[in-house]
């Protein structure tokens, strides 16, 4: 029997449950736990990078697992195989009883769900749920019952979750936001003028990643200038090609404003420098996410955990809807969560400008802006908090108590 399986659901809560791991592994100790991880929508990147063993029935449809948000991509998804794919994950969970001592679903229904058909005590880490959000999109009823009858711990995203859990006898423990650890200042520096005025650009790590970033890379270059320099610092995906952007973007007319500085990084890992209009200048980087989010005065975004991380670390944020699965009705899904911290600008680059232009205009307004973001986003600690729950779990009698047995609570 193997020692622990995380479940994630998606590209952010994969990233999410490698956090929760490593630390798992360094308390515990680098081979002293056996540990899998079923990446349930996606290739599962983030957990083959970390060395983890991968399992299960993968799901990888054209939805990326936003087929709820939209009937067009509930439509592709049909026709790509969506109920073969999931009757397949309905096989594999059940399959997996017995197999581990216990399971960390990351997410929402979906890992809750194959924890509960495997018949494996589980954590939950809510990294999808949230009392922020309306009816449609927080805990449902379903989901609470889940956790109540099955969950040993949930781990809510922030405080403002916790009443509603423990109103409805969901076993709760609120150890802050895993999102918001591993984003410390690299000391690298940007090779940004200390003067200049930073715009964090976050395309997204997604399919649709290049064109949102040629589409921001348009409305960049409509903001008005101001008093200082600007420059609207791109933070592209580690695994991004720079090379192939660069060659994009020099093709591309939504770039035609953009010319490469003269002290542009020629090949390599970058950063790409380019100069635009009137004392304007962007910089694309694959390896600077927290360094340009430490050192902006706001973010436009097109992403999903990037933006969230953005307002935690107070950010005002401008959201963009992508060209891919998180489009127009996923930013107003996420509007519910940021409230105050965010505001939403139609994909055009005279409205994505404008709004810069507004907030770079008004401090007070950034000042709520960042209040709210950290608000809700909370403190950086949790992944180690919630790493050292899960491995007392592991050593207690509780918990052995119940090894390869079906986990149950009263309803």
């Amino acid at each position: 029997m193997k020692d622990v399986l995380f479940l994630g659901n998606g590209h952010g809560e994969d990233t999410i449950a490698v956090k929760v791991l490593k630390q798992l592994r360094a308390q515990a100790g680098p081979d002293a736990l056996a540990i899998e991880a079923w990446p349930m929508v996606g290739a599962g990147n983030a957990f083959r990078k970390a060395g983890v063993p991968v399992v299960g029935a993968l799901n990888t449809l054209p939805s990326e697992g936003f087929a709820t948000l939209d009937w067009s991509m509930m439509w592709r998804d049909l026709q790509a195989g969506w109920i073969a794919t999931h009757w397949r994950q309905v096989r594999a969970a059940r399959a997996m009883a017995g197999r581990y001592r216990v399971m960390v679903a990351v997410g929402d229904i979906v890992p809750i769900a194959a924890a509960v058909l495997a018949r494996t005590p589980f954590y939950f880490v809510g990294s999808a749920k949230s009392s922020y959000y309306d009816a449609l999109h927080g805990y449902t009823g379903l989901e609470k019952r889940l956790l109540r009858r099955h969950c040993l711990t949930t781990f809510p995203r922030d405080a403002f979750t916790v009443s509603e859990l423990e109103r409805a006898r969901v076993p709760t423990l609120y150890l802050g936001n895993p999102m918001m650890d591993e984003l410390d200042v690299s000391g690298r520096g940007l090779g940004v003028a200390d003067k200049t005025t930073v715009v964090a650009m976050l395309p997204g790590s997604r399919a649709d990643a290049t064109e949102n970033l040629l589409d921001l890379l348009e409305a960049a270059a409509s903001v008005a200038p101001g008093v200082d320099p600007l420059c609207f610092a791109f933070a592209l995906h580690p695994d991004a090609d720079l090379e192939a952007t660069r060659r994009l973007i020099a093709e591309d007319p939504r770039a035609a404003a953009w010319r490469p500085s003269a002290d542009a990084a020629q090949g390599g890992s970058g950063p790409i420098f380019y100069r635009g209009p009137a004392a304007s200048s962007a910089m694309l980087a694959t390896d600077a996410f927290a360094d340009i989010l430490h050192r902006a005065t706001l973010a436009v975004g097109m992403a999903g955990t990037a933006n969230e991380q953005a307002i935690g670390l107070g950010l005002p944020l401008i959201t963009v809807p992508g060209s891919g699965s998180q489009g127009e009705k996923y930013v107003r899904m996420k509007i519910e969560y940021f409230g105050p911290a965010a505001v939403a600008a139609a994909r055009r680059p005279e409205a994505i400008a404008g709004a810069v232009s507004r907030l770079l205009a008004d401090p007070q307004a950034r000042a709520r802006m960042q209040a709210a973001g950290r608000e809700r986003m909370g403190e950086p600690g949790a992944s180690r908090a919630i790493a050292g729950h899960i491995l007392a779990g592991l050593a207690s009698a509780r918990l052995r108590a119940v090894d390869g047995a079906t986990p149950g609570k009263a309803a």
